[in-house]
């Protein structure tokens, strides 16, 4: 696929002094962008008609349940919640924004709702399911467990491991409705699948988010090239993808992210979501993870001739 097919439109980083470190996942909701961090327990809140800048005031949204009480302030490794995939879902009929732990330790087993309408914050996913997760050999390949992506097309939830390690990108797809009646994850399960992903230098990517483009019918994702040996520590970054997936997990255009003059940006794209169409396609925000630099936020898009090959795929598949 042609590079000319994605174009970065803006570019920004934060201060080293705004207290916005670890960006690892975004969402549009309403009127609002909604960013967390892997190393904080709330969500960060703008308006999407404040241009974001230096200056940019962001409301912090606690994601504790109301019987909690817990300062929001940036948390050790060895104590963050390790939040690395935000998603929007549907829940009983009402927009929610859907937080989850990575599960690569035991204070990161959990998933989180926030409902925007009445800020009541719940648990979807509990330690019990982190651990049918992590003994799942469908999503893990018997790795450790390391979440790094959900989406969901109103009536599916699909859950991503990120796979770097021992380059099994598993992917398990439930059923929304049988959650919600609080069935148990092995009782929604409905099918599994494993990506084939890209490489820099021989360096393996491994999924870093996802965004289910329900008008399109199809997911877009991002995947990070990172040199680690474990889930736990961070390694050098080489570089990372936008990819077009269909809902079965075919991988059907991938992009590798580079400047106006063809060099591959070294960033760790942590989090994406669709912001609007336009008359030359998609435009999609991005956030990245510092690990101890400066985050980024940078919106792309994706032209229209990206979705036209794909209609025409699909025709005469």
């Amino acid at each position: 696929m042609e590079q000319t097919d994605l174009k970065i439109l803006e570019k920004f980083s934060f201060s080293p002094d705004s207290a916005i470190g670890a960006l690892s996942g975004v969402a549009y909701l309403g009127d609002y962008l909604y960013f967390v961090g892997d190393d904080v327990r709330y969500l960060l809140k703008t308006s999407l008609k404040n241009k974001i800048t230096a200056t940019t005031t962001f409301e912090k949204v606690p994601l504790l349940e109301s019987s909690e009480q817990e300062a929001l302030t940036v948390l050790s490794k060895a104590e963050k919640p390790d939040y690395e995939a935000l998603s929007c879902i549907i829940f009983n009929e009402q927009l929610h924004l859907l937080v989850m732990g990575s599960g690569s330790t035991e204070k990161r087993k959990q998933a989180l709702l926030y409902n925007p309408s009445n800020h009541q914050v719940q648990t979807l996913l509990d330690k019990l399911d982190y651990d049918y997760l992590q003994h799942c050999v469908a999503l893990t390949g018997g790795a450790d467990l390391n979440i790094e992506a959900v989406c969901s097309d109103n009536h599916h939830l699909y859950i991503f491991q990120r796979g770097n390690i021992n380059h099994f990108h598993g992917v398990l797809v439930f059923d929304l409705e049988k959650i919600q009646a609080h069935k148990s994850l092995e009782n929604a399960l409905i099918r599994s699948f494993n990506l084939t992903l890209p490489e820099i230098n021989g360096s393996v990517s491994g999924i870093s988010d996802a965004y289910f483009f329900v008008d399109k019918n199809v997911i877009v994702a991002t995947a990070a090239v990172e040199q680690t040996l474990n889930t736990y520590d961070d390694g050098a970054v080489l570089g990372s993808y936008i990819l077009v997936l269909s809902p079965k997990g075919e991988v059907l255009n991938s992009f590798l992210i580079q400047d106006a003059e063809g060099n591959t940006l070294a960033i760790k794209v942590e989090g994406i979501t669709w912001l609007e169409s336009n008359a030359d396609g998609e435009v999609f925000l991005l956030v990245t993870d510092s690990d101890g630099g400066l985050s980024e936020v940078i919106t792309v898009l994706l032209k229209n001739s990206v979705f036209t090959k794909l209609d025409t795929y699909i025709k005469f598949r």
